[in-house]
């Protein structure tokens, strides 16, 4: 296998060499980058909507000003997106940097020093020794240009270029990810104001029945355990009320990170709201889904940068040629520096040939193709993972809506229901047990629909957020 890898390398080599010495140009070793063909559905399991216009500010169509100002402080002021900001702009230097090998790297040079040549050193007499000590003044410049015969360079340039594009859809990415995250936390947190707001409306129910309970008691109409009872339940309701103030204060603190502020910063947050709620359902396309997913761009991307650092690598097998130039000056007597007699230059190619180090170099080039293969995975893997939180954000949020509406019917029979068995009970038509069981029952139900509002409205963010949307993808060229 190795005697093969030689065998191809020195063919390679050959190639180059007849290439360049028929006058065909320069060269670009390495595979050309195709983006790869993946299947896509044709069609979504479960029916998405009919428009993608709101996928680029998505959150707007909750039509809530206290979300919108979040999200904007979000990518105003978010710490993760200042740091992948950053990291983009260092890939941004690197492209600079690559592309900088296609010119001449110029240096310059100058030296005034003071020579003072020591006493015991012999100096054979076919030699005139100089003044002791003496001053040697030098200045110059000197300017090396590799020729990109092979296309080093230029898969150079196209590896850092696929590597930048790949960090600008990582922020891309990460922004969807902390926009959709930040709407999350808001709706948990209106979900969890109205729990506790139905809790507390509870509570005083509970509190009123208990009253009623006790005057009855007292006047010899019931018996202690219906007492016992109701005061039980009053305390299993009010138990719920730490646990949810626990929650909203997890989401505002959990907020006030999201946007880059200490806690405490989004106090005014505190005062109850209603849960975002919406119905715009976006659409998209399958096909269209690989274009609008900035991770799924981010690694394509990537394998294109893998793809080119193949280039890069074979680029070893080949002579490196490179035309080299100095001029400097140079004398004893600094006033004579710039003169004529002071100058000295010298120009011509240099060839280096890593011609002994095949072995490296062929494993070298294994290591990138076998790079760019784990990049070809992680691309399609990409692609599963897309298809697959797509059609689950989908089903989900199609299937938490029919509950949603089950459990409005359900919440406003209980409420009908407790107020029915109040008025019996109190003219002695129903025994306790009905009551305690109808109001226990618009408790449940009453946060079961708290929370399926609340489920609804984050499902719809994870259908935006799955498609990719929170940016504006450039029109195709």
């Amino acid at each position: 296998m190795q005697r093969a890898d030689s065998k191809t390398a020195w063919r390679l080599a050959g190639a180059g060499w007849l290439a360049l010495l028929g006058g065909a140009g320069c060269l670009s070793v390495g595979p050309d980058y195709r983006t790869p063909e993946v299947a896509t559905p044709a069609a979504w399991q479960t029916p998405a909507g009919e428009s993608a216009e709101t996928l680029a500010a998505w959150w707007t169509v909750f039509g809530d000003p206290a979300l919108e100002a979040l999200v904007a402080e979000t990518r105003a002021r978010n710490k993760d997106l200042a740091a992948a900001t950053a990291r983009m702009e260092a890939y941004a230097a690197a492209v600079g940097m690559a592309r900088a090998d296609f010119f001449p790297a110029v240096g310059a040079q100058g030296l005034a020093g003071h020579d003072r040549q020591s006493e015991r050193v012999h100096v054979p007499e076919a030699y005139e020794a100089t003044d002791n000590p003496g001053w040697l003044y030098q200045a110059g410049f000197s300017a090396t240009w590799e020729l990109d015969l092979w296309g080093r360079v230029r898969r150079s340039v196209e590896a850092a270029r696929g590597q930048l594009e790949s960090s600008q859809e990582d922020l891309r990415h990460l922004q969807v990810m902390l926009q959709a995250q930040v709407a999350a936390e808001y709706v948990g947190l209106r979900m969890n104001q109205q729990r506790l707001a139905y809790a507390e409306e509870n509570i005083e129910l509970q509190k009123e029945t208990l009253q009623v309970v006790k005057g009855r008691f007292d006047a010899g109409l019931t018996g202690e355990l219906d007492v016992r009872q109701a005061e039980m339940n009053l305390a299993a309701t009010t138990a719920q009320v730490p646990a949810l103030e626990s929650q909203i204060e997890k989401s505002l603190n959990a907020l006030c990170v999201l946007t880059g502020q200490l806690p405490g910063a989004l106090d005014a947050l505190r005062e109850s709201g209603p849960v975002p709620a919406a119905t715009a359902l976006p659409g998209l396309l399958p096909t269209d889904l690989l274009r609008r997913r900035p991770d799924v761009r981010s690694a394509e991307r990537a394998l294109a940068a893998q793809t080119a650092k193949i280039g890069v690598a074979q680029a070893d097998y080949f002579p490196a040629l490179s035309l080299n130039g100095t001029f400097a000056l140079a004398a004893t007597d600094g006033g004579e520096l710039f003169t004529t007699a002071a100058q000295d230059f010298t120009v011509g190619p240099s060839l280096t040939w890593a011609i002994f180090n095949a072995g490296k170099i062929r494993n070298h080039v294994r290591a990138e193709e076998a790079s760019a293969r784990a990049a070809l995975a992680a691309y399609e893997q990409a692609v599963l993972a897309a298809y697959q939180e797509c059609e689950t954000a989908l089903a989900a949020y199609v299937n938490e809506t029919k509950r949603l509406e089950s459990l409005r019917d359900a919440a406003a029979a209980a409420e009908q229901s407790v107020e029915l068995v109040n008025e019996l009970y109190r003219s002695g038509l129903a025994n306790f047990q009905n009551v305690l069981d109808m109001q226990r029952q618009l408790s449940s139900y009453q946060d079961a629909l708290a929370q399926s509002r609340g489920q609804s409205a984050a499902d719809l963010v994870a259908v935006y957020k799955a498609f990719g949307g929170g940016w504006a993808v450039e029109p195709a060229r």
